[in-house]
């Protein structure tokens, strides 16, 4: 059968059986992705999200290449050309452009993330340290890529991190010369080398040992977030900035959002060692010693409060450095210095305050989700009604879909027959998720089929009828009995549930037990499934039914008669096809309906 199955697969199967195969002692089968059946919260996977991207990066960037030259009088103006001339060129700048802030934005999130979750507590301090240095690559891997532009607020990132390079003591000099190189024509080949080739070399190597073994890869989340980087390209297009003229004096700029922070120490006018490498580098230091200093046994943020604290005051921090770095003085009376400087007497005072105030923060907030949890623990919990679609409906909807889908395709591919670079990119974001919501809905479609097959297959009924004594059951006389006639151990006989009521159940045929000459048990018991086993129920349920009830003294007669071992090596004789007992599973003693037990 298995021989006739293979011979099926057509070339291209067997093409895929054959590199899987070929795979399955090298690294990547160590990996095992998980496709969610159901929607789940991206903050869990926030990484896998952050590679996605970095992937992005890699073939937007590819395509760049072939046109980009690296030479200091040519850099501006091949960009120039890769945006207005070259087809498609637009969209893939600017794709590459977004997607390098969006892998920035997600590696911070994921860090933060697992940050305050205490992920890193799990034995997971390997990954953390990595995923600091990646997110710090990251950082330098997206610096030097505005920095090839050779623009105007590229020149002043370079002369920013020239001199904060200088700064270093002892190493700083050497350490210039070797990335900077001996003047700006070494610079963009340099900083070109580093973008393309060592720093995605490094960050390889480092997710290689970052990523777990576990790996989730929702699809239509990655859908949402390549749409989400292509929208955005279509509304906010990146522009060229003013080509560099050493001729001309530079304009007022400012550095990429991920980098503003450390522009708002540069501009406090102090030691520039101390706030440009010193500070920031013991920011990074905290962060990579959190797993070994953080002692607490649990993992929520509720139950860590000092650690929580210094969560809470490292962002505000940065939003604080990041807005003073936004910031212009307006006033165009001042000099062009004027403007810039912060007064580090006023930032500094700021950001110490910050540090009390994010502490007081954290201990309000953790005293009111406890006092929620308490709250919560007294009320009675409330069943959450999940939504759920009829089937026509989803039908409908996914039709709908589809046809936006075309009307998407057949709007994009006029915009870019008419110059419309923007606004095309900007529909092919939204085909994506459009795509991400279609996929989404197929798989919230299928989970429900299932979940009502598996309603339907545990719905059906099983009968499971007691034996008694050690007789065949043709040899006794029997006599039927409505379902609620039997006793109230019927869950036992009845083990799944019925959605039909009582009286519209057939008859069911139940043994009798004839009784015996100078017999103490009624006749009536004797009907009745459960007349030994009542002793194990409770009061109330033998005062509420007399058939249950049983005498005491009949109960230890059956227990010390004689000829009770005769009757345990009948039953346990291969003539007795089923021995089975009418009472518990407790030990209790079996019985036999020929014997007299008085």
């Amino acid at each position: 059968m298995g021989v006739s199955l293979h011979n099926q697969d057509n070339s291209l199967v067997r093409l895929f059986k054959w590199i899987y195969t070929g795979f399955d002692r090298t690294i990547f089968m160590g990996l095992k992705f998980t496709l969610p059946a159901k929607f789940v919260s991206p903050l869990g996977f926030l990484g896998m999200l952050t590679f996605v991207v970095f992937i992005i990066l890699g073939i937007t960037g590819a395509f760049l290449m072939l046109w980009y030259e690296p030479i200091l009088d040519r850099a501006w103006d091949s960009v120039s050309k890769i945006n207005d001339t070259i087809p498609y060129g637009f969209h893939m700048r600017n794709i590459h452009y977004h997607a390098s802030n969006a892998m920035v934005m997600l590696a911070i999130l994921h860090m933060y993330y697992q940050f305050f979750s205490g992920r890193y507590k799990i034995r997971n301090e390997m990954l953390w340290v990595t995923g600091i240095l990646i997110g710090v690559l990251t950082i330098l891997e997206a610096f030097t890529g505005y920095d090839i532009i050779f623009s105007e607020r590229a020149v002043l990132a370079i002369s920013i991190a020239a001199s904060l390079t200088n700064s270093i003591p002892i190493l700083g000099p050497d350490m210039m010369n070797a990335f900077f190189g001996s003047g700006f024509h070494d610079f963009v080949l340099r900083f070109y080398a580093f973008h393309v080739f060592f720093l995605p070399i490094v960050l390889l190597g480092l997710m290689v040992v970052h990523f777990p073994r576990f790996l989730v890869f929702d699809v239509p989340m990655v859908m949402a977030v390549t749409g989400a980087i292509m929208l955005t390209g279509g509304v906010f297009p990146i522009d060229l900035g003013l080509k560099f003229d050493p001729t001309v004096p530079p304009g007022v700029t400012v550095p990429e959002w991920y980098l503003t922070g450390l522009y708002a120490f540069l501009r406090s006018a102090f030691d520039k060692f101390t706030t440009g490498v010193l500070w920031p580098g013991l920011f990074i230091f905290t962060l990579l010693i959190i797993p070994f200093i953080d002692r607490y046994k649990k993992f929520s943020w509720k139950d860590r409060p000092i650690i929580t604290a210094l969560g809470i005051t490292s962002i505000a921090q940065i939003i604080i450095t990041t807005y003073w770095g936004f910031y212009i003085d307006p006033d165009r009376t001042k000099s062009l210095l004027e403007r810039l400087v912060i007064d580090p007497i006023f930032l500094y005072t700021v950001m110490a305050l910050l540090v009390p105030l994010s502490f007081g923060f954290t201990y309000l907030m953790i005293k009111l989700a406890k006092n929620a949890e308490a709250n919560a623990k007294k009320q009675k919990p409330t069943e959450k009604n999940s939504i759920q679609l009829p089937a026509k409906w989803l039908y409908i909807l996914f039709i709908v879909l589809i046809g936006f889908q075309v009307y998407l395709n057949i709007a994009a591919y006029y915009a870019v027959l008419n110059g419309m670079k923007n606004y095309s990119l900007f529909l092919i974001g939204i085909l994506m998720l459009v795509f991400a919501g279609m996929f989404h809905l197929y798989r919230y479609s299928r989970g429900l089929s299932k979940s009502n097959v598996e309603v339907v297959t545990t719905n059906k009924r099983k009968f499971v009828f007691p034996s008694f004594g050690t007789g065949s059951a043709k040899s006794l006389p029997s006599k039927t009995a409505k379902v609620g006639e039997l006793s109230d151990s019927s869950d036992r006989i009845f083990n799944a549930p019925s959605d039909k009521s009582l009286d519209d159940k057939k008859p069911v045929p139940v043994p009798e037990i004839p009784p015996s000459k100078g017999s103490s048990l009624s006749p009536s018991s004797n009907n009745s499934a459960t007349a030994v086993d009542a002793r194990t129920e409770s009061a109330s349920s033998n005062d509420s039914n007399p058939n249950l009830r049983t005498n005491a003294a009949s109960l230890r007669s059956i227990k010390n008669d004689p000829n009770d071992g005769k009757l345990r090596q009948q039953l346990n004789s291969p003539e007795s096809s089923s021995p089975t007992s009418i009472s518990d599973k407790e030990g209790s003693t079996t019985t036999n309906p020929g014997k007299n037990r008085t």
